[in-house]
């Protein structure tokens, strides 16, 4: 099944992560490039729980930064099969990306 996932920064920190930061999810061990302007599709198989995070590389390298792992249910709900998968960091920019 394929999922939208988007990334969102708060907006006290936004334009500090859009320039300087490149978006990425991690969709069990897989990382998959991510971009701030539009939801990305991803397939992901649903046979069992799924672990969905998505973080942050500041200048596109190094360690993986601001990711909160979140638990998808091993069968799709409608909610998440509508629609996008958001994740948010908060206020603080070193505030993880968490599902809202």
């Amino acid at each position: 099944m394929k999922y939208k996932i988007a990334i969102k920064a708060h907006w006290v920190n936004s334009w500090f992560l859009k320039l300087l930061s490149k978006p990425v999810a991690v969709v069990g061990h897989a990382e998959h490039p991510l971009t701030w302007s539009k939801p990305t599709e991803i397939e992901i198989e649903q046979d069992a729980p799924v672990r969905i995070g998505v973080g942050v590389r500041y200048f596109g390298r190094g360690k993986l930064l601001g990711v909160s792992v979140t638990e998808l249910p091993a069968h799709s709900t409608p909610e998440l099969s509508s629609g996008v998968i958001a994740f948010r960091n908060g206020f603080w920019n070193h505030e993880p990306f968490k599902l809202v």
